[in-house]
């Protein structure tokens, strides 16, 4: 693969994600020989005080980062130093005497994104060839603000400049769905409903909000891990798998999944959409009424002839028990016996676990379940994070780790009735102690 010379520019070079995600992620594909040898980061900040060091972290050296970094002192809402900024762009890219590609990172609030795009746009920088866009969540609200997003940018971007974060896609079990569902007969042949009675995605944090308090106030736990991580992880369970050597077209299969999901008919939202809120939160946001939701957990289905039936229940909540984020794939039960279960981790560690049932040792013939189980990091050392993989992908022109701005449209498609509803009434709300399992918040809001 040709590495083609590169300027990363990141606007929000001070911010939270940089400095423990970004540039760690940067020294490692350096340190893996994996960046062309014409690459310099340009971290974008408006006070003139910042110097790389302040914004590298203290605990390792990052020697390659301190050689190829650079800041660029300029307002990123003010549309007169874009000008500033091509120049000196160009200044570079004349030192590396040969066509180089541009790379936008926006790591900023998504109030001051939209205006940066234009501003790119607006300066003739966005329409440079090799100039490419990555931006992360959220992409909107709901569904008329991402469609007034996606018009924004689509005014300056071209779509195969656009790079979607999602970097729970990233993830190495994520990524490795479609190998495991593809490479194994034992259960590309059982992908279907007539085989599988139930899938459950769950992402529990045992964290609270972390002083994300304005943040936090303005998204809840729908938006925030529903409406990128889990749909997304769903897509990737039951979309069809593509051809051999295809990969490219992972995301045209995403998008079709997503278009076949649908909320359950004729029933009211809060029957299958449950919310709470943890005991504690009003007070750490200041905010004494508030009805932000940091547990969700939906049940949807799939219009697809292969999934019919099948429910797809989607949790997630904050200041539970333990972090955990794994798909759970229970097959049926046949003639008696016990059903099995598919356990594909995402976090904390990845790895595949299967619940099998055998024979207990002794004289009776009692059974019970054990579990096979596979850790990735068991097995292997060099295991890049997914910020690594999301950096990697965006410099060769990826976009398979990365959302479409239709899948982004479908997942608001399916949630918007769900925050309209929510917006009318507040009395299916449970609150919920710290520490909580799952099972317990659920048990409240049956009780509800």
């Amino acid at each position: 693969m040709k590495k083609v010379p590169t300027l990363l520019i990141i606007i929000g070079i001070t911010g939270d994600l940089s400095q423990r995600k970004l540039l760690p992620a940067i020294e490692q594909i350096a340190v893996a020989d994996e960046l062309p040898d014409d690459f310099r980061v340009i971290g974008v900040s408006r006070k003139k005080e910042v110097t790389i060091d302040d914004v590298l972290p203290k605990d390792k050296p990052f020697s390659y980062l301190r050689e190829h970094s650079e800041i660029f002192h300029m307002d990123p809402t003010e549309e007169k130093d874009y000008q500033k900024l091509a120049a000196h762009l160009s200044s570079l890219e004349k030192k590396f005497g040969q066509p180089t590609q541009r790379i936008f990172y926006l790591s900023v609030p998504p109030q001051v994104s939209q205006s940066i795009i234009g501003f790119l746009g607006t300066s003739g920088i966005a329409a440079l060839p090799q100039t490419k866009l990555l931006l992360e969540k959220p992409f909107g609200v709901d569904l008329a603000s991402a469609k007034e997003l996606v018009a924004n940018i689509e005014k300056y971007f071209a779509a195969d400049q656009v790079y979607r974060i999602d970097h729970y896609l990233a993830k190495e079990t994520a990524q490795n769905i479609i190998v495991f569902r593809e490479n194994n007969s034992l259960f590309k042949k059982t992908w279907n409903k007539d085989f599988i009675e139930s899938i459950e995605i769950t992402a529990s944090e045992f964290i609270g909000i972390e002083g994300r308090k304005t943040f936090y106030e303005q998204t809840g736990a729908l938006r925030d891990l529903v409406q990128s991580h889990l749909l997304q992880l769903a897509a990737l369970t039951l979309m069809d798998t593509p051809r051999a050597g295809m990969l490219h077209e992972v995301p045209k299969h995403r998008l079709a999944a997503l278009r076949h999901l649908v909320l359950p008919p004729h029933q009211e939202v809060n029957t299958f959409a449950k919310r709470g809120q943890y005991v504690g939160y009003a007070e750490e946001v200041e905010n004494p009424g508030s009805t932000v939701e940091t547990f969700v957990s939906l049940t949807l289905y799939s219009t697809d002839p292969q999934w019919v039936g099948v429910p797809i229940t989607l949790t997630t909540g904050k200041s539970l028990s333990r972090k955990n984020t794994e798909i759970r794939v229970r097959y049926k039960k046949d003639q008696g016996y016990e059903a099995n279960e598919l356990v594909l981790q995402l976090q904390p560690d990845d790895g595949v676990q299967l619940f099998i049932w055998a024979k207990k040792p002794g004289y009776s013939h009692l059974v019970s379940s054990h579990s096979l189980r596979f850790d990735f990091k068991e097995f292997y050392s060099f295991f890049p994070e997914a910020y690594e993989q999301v950096l990697f992908s965006g410099l060769n022109s990826d976009h398979t780790l990365f959302a479409s701005s239709e899948e982004v449209l479908e997942t608001w498609r399916i949630l918007d009735p769900i925050q309209k509803a929510w917006g009318l009434s507040t009395d299916d709300m449970v609150f919920y102690k710290p520490g909580s399992e799952v099972k317990d918040v659920l048990a409240l809001s049956a009780n509800a």
